[in-house]
């Protein structure tokens, strides 16, 4: 039986009712209405089910935030029902692409705005929502507006910052974007208000607590070369003592059934036998029986466990098939799951990715490459191998990239490391040649001509602005690239 820690799903009608708004997107929202407003936000209850609405809205952006972690990095390509995605693999990027579609982010967001505005009416009304309580959603607000913003800024860089429910005629809508710095140092400020309003409860998976705030605040400073603030927060969850790796034995229950009692910090929650809720990945992305759309690039994958006797593999074969995190329940018997049991979790934060985190800042601040290859070799053994030791900085760099790119294969995080990697290095080199590999892999030859100068200007590496955006609001402008092409 699937383990379960959630919020009961809402009816949809009710849902509707929170995220009402117009038919065009994300920066047409209109004020909540006063029949919403004059029969809801009186209980406990209420604020209960717009939780569940916010996650709710969490999990349909599973499909976008698995695509774009793997789209154009080197691990995967994608098959040709998820064409406009393909076009975007393969540097064919226009802002009229379908794909290029941030409004789902922009939803959940506003979804938890409005929860944190409006459950403080709840709060003078119902005595059974205690101010405890409503810290707690507070917190879990923040969480998911920051972890949305996140996304955004990893894959548009300078974004929309929207800090306010639309609540009133007078919301604004016409938004500019701030900087990535702006966007990045309103999350880490938010966020470490969130943390002390938290729920420390580590059993808890599948709702934000203290732990999973502070590893977004972890990946938020790496991703800001901010590596002291860093290991402040992975040094925080690891001395708490309650998370540790899952046993090489056991390690496939981070995937089936999920919800490790102690690698698990949060995953996004689907119970296709209870809820009827069924992960969307499988739709059409990664179904249970036939072709998969996501598509692993078997070569590369082999390369990257060349001698290894890895179970990271996810196969009781040589051949690595990655993919079985969320189609099998068991690698050495090969058992797969059944079509009623479409609803793997999607995973966000575990414990893994905190001794990752902080084997990386470590490395970049210098001096620990002890400390920094035992980190690494943590990850190693769990898997099944036997580690051996690396050092110097360069060195360690390298094996970090490739240790994390093992760790954490088929769950949405290989191209952000790569593009972490880019930036910090000021787009040198070596790591510009590897991101212009990765978006040149697959393009016949008469196209690899025409796009290499293309896919070394580094502005390319973030996606334009959506065209209907531009069009909408004149406070929007697109980003610098897709006016030089």
């Amino acid at each position: 039986m699937k383990m379960r820690i959630k919020i009961k799903a809402i009816p949809a009608i009710l849902l509707m009712a929170i995220t009402f708004t117009s038919c065009q997107d994300w920066l047409t929202v209109e004020p909540e209405g006063k029949l919403l407003k004059d029969n809801f936000w009186k209980t406990t209850e209420d604020v209960n089910a717009a939780l569940a609405a916010m996650y709710n809205s969490l999990q349909a952006s599973t499909v976008e935030n698995l695509i774009w972690g793997e789209l154009r990095a080197d691990m995967y390509t994608m098959g040709s029902n998820f064409a406009n995605y393909q076009r975007i693999a393969e540097s064919n990027i226009s802002s009229s692409n379908g794909a290029v579609d941030w409004s789902n982010y922009y939803k959940t967001i506003n979804l938890a705005n409005t929860l944190m505005y409006y459950n403080k009416e709840v709060y003078g009304k119902d005595a059974t929502f205690t101010e405890e309580l409503m810290n707690q959603v507070d917190a879990e607000a923040k969480f998911v507006r920051a972890l949305n913003h996140f996304y955004l800024v990893r894959l548009w860089r300078d974004v929309p910052l929207m800090k306010n429910a639309s609540i009133s005629d007078t919301s604004s809508i016409f938004i500019p974007k701030s900087t990535e710095k702006e966007v990045l140092d309103f999350l880490k400020k938010d966020l470490k208000i969130a943390k002390d309003m938290a729920s420390d409860d580590p059993a808890i998976k599948g709702r934000a607590n203290k732990y999973a705030i502070m590893a977004l605040l972890a990946d938020i400073y790496l991703w800001d070369e901010e590596y002291d603030s860093a290991l402040v927060y992975c040094n925080a969850i690891i001395d708490e003592g309650g998370y540790s790796l899952e046993s090489p034995d056991s390690w496939f229950n981070l995937y089936y059934p999920g919800n490790s009692p102690s690698e698990s910090i949060f995953e996004i929650q689907f119970d296709e036998a209870t809820d009827e809720e069924r992960n969307p990945i499988y739709a059409s992305l990664i179904p249970v029986t036939g072709a998969a759309q996501l598509v692993p690039e078997v070569d590369k994958i082999s390369e990257l466990f060349s001698g290894f006797g890895d179970v990271r593999t996810c196969s009781a074969s040589n051949a690595p098939n990655p993919i079985n995190k969320y189609r099998a329940i068991n690698i050495k018997s090969g058992i797969q799951r059944t079509s009623s049991e479409e609803d793997a979790n999607f995973i966000y934060y575990r414990f893994a990715d905190i001794l990752l985190i902080k084997a990386e800042a470590l490395n970049e601040i210098g001096g620990a490459d002890v400390e920094v290859d035992s980190l690494l070799s943590m990850t190693k053994e769990r898997a099944g191998l036997t580690h051996v030791s690396v050092s110097g900085t360069m060195e360690l760099r390298a094996e970090i990239l490739n240790e994390r790119a093992r760790e954490f294969l088929t769950e949405g995080k290989r191209w952000f490391d790569v593009l972490r990697f880019a930036k910090r290095y000021d787009y040198s080199t070596e790591y510009k040649d590897m991101v212009a590999n990765m978006l040149l892999a697959g393009v016949n030859v008469k196209q690899k001509a025409i796009l290499e100068a293309y896919v070394y200007d580094h502005d390319g590496y973030y996606l334009p602005i959506p065209e209907s955006d531009i069009l909408y609001n004149p406070n929007l402008v697109q980003n610098p690239f897709y006016d030089k092409y």
